[in-house]
């Protein structure tokens, strides 16, 4: 009789922990309303959107992920109104890959790129303290910084999402080949407008 006790009782809490957990999923996948203005455009619904895109580049590296941009423009299809930006997607390697998009609006690049340009040039001097990390975030949930580390290196953290945030690291190096894609996505778009 113990054992059928013992069973019912294990059966009832392993119950609870897949119902809760459940229910934990359920509360994380809450969407959220759209941050910019190519976001919300692409979410109308009861119109046809088109959208075209033109893959910019990405950078790769090996342990830490990968972080690619598109130059993007939506069109609806009705009324002939567009609107222009970009994607950075960021993708983390693991046991299980995960990615995250960030929507940058075509007004938000010019300040995006002045942001990219102040913080490369942060240095260890910016503070009286040990350490420093410079930061520039965009609407669409798109972070860069750079920041000092215990060996004196700089690097570079670029992240998309809010939650859960996808983050990558790389080489300060790396800053330059990113700002050259954003800027290429600008060019991108300029031209076609």
């Amino acid at each position: 009789m113990k054992t059928i006790q013992r069973l019912a009782l294990f059966i009832l809490c392993a119950a609870t922990i897949c119902s809760t957990r459940t229910n934990a999923q359920t509360i994380l996948q809450v969407p959220q309303e759209p941050k910019t203005k190519i976001e919300a455009f692409e979410a109308q619904t009861g119109v046809v959107i088109i959208c075209g895109f033109s893959k910019i580049g990405s950078i790769n590296t090996a342990r830490a992920g990968n972080v690619s941009v598109q130059s993007k423009v939506f069109l609806e299809a009705s009324t002939g109104k567009r609107e222009y930006g970009m994607t950075i997607e960021v993708k983390k390697p693991g046991e299980v890959e995960t990615e995250s998009t960030s929507y940058i609006d075509y007004d938000e690049i010019d300040s995006l790129l002045k942001g990219i340009d102040y913080i490369s040039k942060v240095e260890r001097s910016a503070t009286k303290l040990d350490y420093f990390q410079a930061d520039y975030h965009t609407k669409g949930d798109f972070k860069i910084s750079t920041f000092s580390t215990d060996t004196g290196q700089t690097m570079v953290a670029v992240s998309s999402g809010a939650y859960p945030e996808v983050r990558v690291f790389f080489a300060e190096a790396k800053l330059a080949d990113l700002r050259a894609l954003v800027a290429n996505a600008k060019a991108r778009l300029d031209a076609i407008q």
